[in-house]
């Protein structure tokens, strides 16, 4: 039974009482961490030079900090309501500032994207490891503490802890650092503080309470991180919605969070819950010309619905699930899942359900405890079955346990069989995050639809090894969706870092589900990469010729996909994949590939670009989508936004003054809009107001107003 304390400074002692002051700490990647234990940790070893602290985590997350006094005016507001009682990690605050300590050392995985690019201390410290291997990297650190957020609840009868937003490697991690401490080999610790938000989750989230040595339950109540989701642009719903014609009914599906992760759920949502609108937009695009849709995919509502295999769990599977499209569900036993393939449960369960198991050697005639628990997990005998003796008793009924008798499995016929299979799962996830609306939903679910979303170890997510035919099974016409940053005209992907070495964020798990999606027979490796980006305020084409930096090789290419098309590259030669390529490509940039791709010998002199891949210009797109997006058919935030709509106009205008004057010097002012800037709209004053400048009272202050009364003017709102 874990020991509770009901503050840091105390569990803290307990911790250098039992390990000592040399301590390496194991903690999970993004809502995971134990902030509070993790805080007056670091402040020990800040104070005492004796105690060596090693840190080994990913994706730390902080508060934004704004970069300007006029974006704390917009910042600070959204900040407390959003992220309130959640504090900043000190080792995080530490790093920012590379001012961390010898004593103290922080090794990462993976970067909030962009955070670390000119800090040298974080990029030298960053270890690039597949996911599936960051358990292996966690036990060569011989860690020996770990520090978890944790829920409580009852499960099956007890009081149980809960790890559900992380059980990606803290469920192994726990196991084998038990077994360390059993052998003998060094004295670990599992601590766990504890959170009133964290939502219970199900799956091997549920953690005994002697599991953990100690754990922090305070009144203090820290509020789950939670960034605010970020607005759909119209190539991100142009690629979404091109991804959501690639899933096939009855397949699997990955994708990740961000705009991106948006864009796909709400398309696959739209397919199914309003099919015309959905297959206007789709023609409107041109997403079925030259696309993969009747071999890989389809357009029609879903009738047996997808299964979720995911890394990480974000709002827009729950979304799925809520509309009924994350629905087919699977079974974590490969007999049960193979015979619910075969439909053998299809008319509900009956004494030959009993005679399929008996002849797959599942059950033996003599049933004994092991095999009641089991039957009772699936459904297949009723929850209120007892075993005692060798009989079953239920319902006032005692009857023999023994499928070989007539007069028992009549009795059992009559009285033990329950209604229907039970147990299925309609997605497996390693970790969660996302909006706190995403964790309210969570929370709000029933305990019956909560177990369907089921938390496990990325071992079992990211990779095929270990219970194979299960995952082969589950894992039909899988689609792992994932966003690279730039693609090369021959199908290499940079996703997680720079041409000269630096780490924009990691590799995560994306190599795992790529890789895993040519291992499944009918898997398929799905890649979005927004065709260009801004580059000191001008278009770069993130297709390229040729780049510093891979994550993914180009012998692994498979799908890519642009806001322009869908390029289908296995199998394909290495011009006719550069064709392909180019076809998606901003059109601003198609000649330049071509002549590079001449030039190198990779292309035929002769060949030349289709004339219907000429015109991928970001005005197509947006003429194609605006209608809808006017319509409320795709909007900017499909699923909701924690920014009031002032919020996310001002949020877009200064991102759009930012821009503007990124090279220096004042933005370029349509002439229309000077005057607003000096006679303010009345429509502008409840954007003032929100900034505090209505009734400016210093020079700055009058500075300002005119400044975000243009902005918002630029941006065709006054």
């Amino acid at each position: 039974m874990a020991t509770t304390y009901d503050d840091p400074e105390a569990i803290v002692d307990a911790i250098l009482d039992e390990l000592g002051t040399d301590i390496v700490v194991g903690t999970p990647l993004g809502i995971g961490k134990a902030n509070h234990i993790l805080n007056e940790l670091v402040d020990r070893a800040l104070a005492d030079p004796e105690i060596e602290l090693s840190i080994w985590t990913a994706l730390t997350l902080s508060k934004p900090e704004p970069g300007s006094d006029l974006e704390r005016r917009l910042l600070d507001p959204i900040l407390d309501r959003l992220f309130g009682s959640y504090p900043n990690l000190r080792y995080a605050e530490l790093l920012d500032e590379q001012e961390l300590p010898e004593n103290i050392e922080v090794h990462q995985f993976y970067f909030p994207p962009g955070r670390h690019m000119d800090n040298p201390d974080a990029q030298q410290a960053h270890h690039s490891v597949n996911y599936t291997h960051a358990l292996r990297a966690f036990r060569e650190a011989e860690p020996n503490l770990l520090l978890q957020l944790v829920g409580a609840g009852e499960y099956e009868g007890e009081m149980h802890y809960n790890i559900g937003s992380n059980t990606d490697i803290s469920h192994d991690l726990i196991a084998s650092m038990r077994e360390a401490r059993e052998r003998g080999e060094r004295e670990t610790m599992v601590v766990g503080e504890r959170s009133e938000e964290m939502p219970f989750m199900y799956g091997d989230a549920p953690v005994p309470t002697d599991k953990f040595d100690a754990v922090l339950d305070s009144d203090t109540e820290t509020t789950l991180f939670g960034p605010p989701n970020e607005a759909v642009s119209y190539a991100d719903q142009a690629i979404g919605l091109r991804v959501s014609t690639l899933l096939r009914d009855g397949g699997t599906l990955q994708i990740g969070i961000g705009s991106l992760g948006d864009a796909i759920g709400w398309a696959t949502q739209l397919r199914h819950t309003d099919n015309d609108t959905y297959r206007d937009i789709i023609a409107d695009i041109d997403a079925t010309d030259g696309s993969l849709v009747d071999e890989l995919g389809g357009l029609d509502p879903f009738e047996e619905g997808l299964y979720g295999a995911t890394e990480m769990f974000v709002q827009a599977f729950l979304e799925l699930y809520n509309a009924g499209v994350l629905s087919r569900e699977v079974y974590d036993d490969p007999t049960i899942q193979r015979l619910a393939e075969e439909d053998v449960f299809a008319e509900g369960i009956t004494l030959e359900t009993l005679d399929r198991l008996l002849a797959e050697g599942t059950l033996s005639p003599d049933l004994d405890a092991d095999d009641v628990a089991f039957l009772k997990q699936w459904g297949i005998f009723s929850e209120d079955v007892t075993y005692d003796d060798d009989r079953l008793q239920v319902a006032g009924e005692s009857i023999p346990a023994n499928l070989g008798r007539s007069e028992a499995r009549s009795a059992i016929a009559e009285h033990a069989l329950g209604d229907s299979l039970s147990g299925g799962r309609v997605l497996h996830g390693g970790f969660f995050m996302g909006a706190q609306q995403f964790y309210e939903g969570l929370r709000d679910l029933s305990p019956d639809r909560r177990r369907k979303l089921a938390m496990t170890s990325v071992q079992f997510t990211n990779a095929l090894y270990g219970n194979q035919e299960l995952k082969r099974r589950q894992r039909r016409h899988a689609r792992f969706v994932n966003t690279g940053m730039k693609a090369t005209v021959t199908g290499g992907v940079a996703s997680d870092g720079t041409g000269d070495g630096r780490v924009v964020s990691g590799v995560g798990g994306q190599f795992n589900f790529v890789n895993q999606a040519h291992e499944l027979d009918d898997g398929r490796s799905i890649i979005m990469i927004r065709a260009t980006r801004q580059s000191d305020g001008e278009p770069e084409s993130n297709i390229v010729f040729n780049y510093g930096h891979i994550t993914i090789p180009r012998h692994l290419r498979d799908i890519v996909v642009t806001e322009y098309g869908v390029a289908d590259l296995r199998g394909k030669s290495d011009a006719e994949v550069i064709a392909e390529m180019i076809s998606i490509a901003d059109s601003r940039f198609q000649d330049k590939l071509i002549e590079q791709a001449k030039d190198a010998g990779k292309l035929p002199k002769e060949w030349e670009l289709p004339e219907d891949a000429r015109n991928n210009y970001p005005e197509t797109i947006e003429s194609a989508l605006a209608p809808y997006r006017d319509d409320g058919a795709l909007p900017r935030f499909p699923y909701g936004s924690d920014l009031t709509e002032e919020e996310q106009a001002l949020a877009r205008s200064l991102q759009g003054l930012e821009s503007a004057v990124g090279g220096g010097g004042l933005p370029d002012i349509s002439a229309r809009n000077l005057p607003k800037a000096l006679f303010t709209p009345s429509a502008a004053l409840p954007y003032l107001d929100r900034m505090g400048l209505a009734s400016p009272s210093t020079p700055k202050e009058f500075a300002y107003k005119r400044l975000v009364t243009l902005a918002l003017a630029e941006e065709g709102l006054l």
